[in-house]
């Protein structure tokens, strides 16, 4: 296979997990007690402010994001050892869309109250699945969660390629800008399904990650 389509099946991977990142996020927040399950800097602001307010509930919500996020790029890491990178990024993702689905049909079968220990179990699943993720794009060198780094890696190409007089840099801004609207479209699409009360939404990030998956294993096959 051309390195070029290869390349264009890594990029559709890239936006696909940013759209459910993006997704995860707002769900986690708009509707498991304000936290955010993919987006730790956040979290981590979050969980220092409901400490300062004795917010205790929130707070622990908090908390289990961090820990699963934590055991789930532990559990990506080992995932990955020994592993070609198409074997692993398949695992990987198979892992990922596996978790996201047990979370989507827990959370339209479970009665919703807020603050409810089932919440815990959500997040924890969103933010294990959320690490994986952030293996995922370690291992293809371009994250999908965390928008800072890109968006800093965005402006730095474009400012470079401006003040050397050469566009052919910019090559490098399609793939960061697609991630970054694919991650904004995800939690768009997710809040305006929230705000009309569409408990359907929860499965908004098991689908973007089940297409990564299918992009996956299909550029493999036809590179074989």
């Amino acid at each position: 296979m051309p390195e070029k389509a290869k390349v264009t099946y890594i990029e559709w991977m890239l936006i696909l997990t940013a759209f459910a990142a993006g997704a995860v996020d707002i769900i986690s927040f708009a509707t498991l007690g304000g936290v955010f399950a993919s987006a730790m800097t956040g979290n981590f602001a979050l969980l220092a402010y409901y400490v300062a307010q004795s917010e205790s509930q929130a707070a622990m919500g908090s908390v289990v994001a961090l820990i699963g996020f934590a055991v789930g790029c532990a559990f990506g890491v080992l995932l990955r050892r020994g592993r070609a990178q198409e074997q692993a990024l398949n695992i990987l993702l198979v892992a990922e869309a596996g978790l996201l689905l047990f979370f989507a049909l827990y959370a339209l079968w479970t009665p919703h109250a807020a603050n409810a220990p089932s919440d815990h179990l959500q997040i924890l699943l969103l933010a294990i699945a959320m690490g994986l993720q952030a293996v995922i794009g370690q291992s293809i060198s371009l994250t999908t969660i965390v928008f800072t780094q890109t968006l800093t890696k965005l402006v730095g190409t474009i400012a470079d390629s401006i003040a050397n007089g050469d566009v052919s840099g910019l090559k490098d801004v399609k793939i960061q800008s697609a991630v970054v609207v694919s991650y904004l479209f995800g939690a768009l699409l997710s809040g305006a399904l929230i705000v009309r009360k569409m408990d359907e939404v929860v499965l908004l990030p098991f689908i973007g990650v089940t297409v990564a998956l299918a992009m996956h294993r299909l550029s493999h096959r036809r590179a074989m």
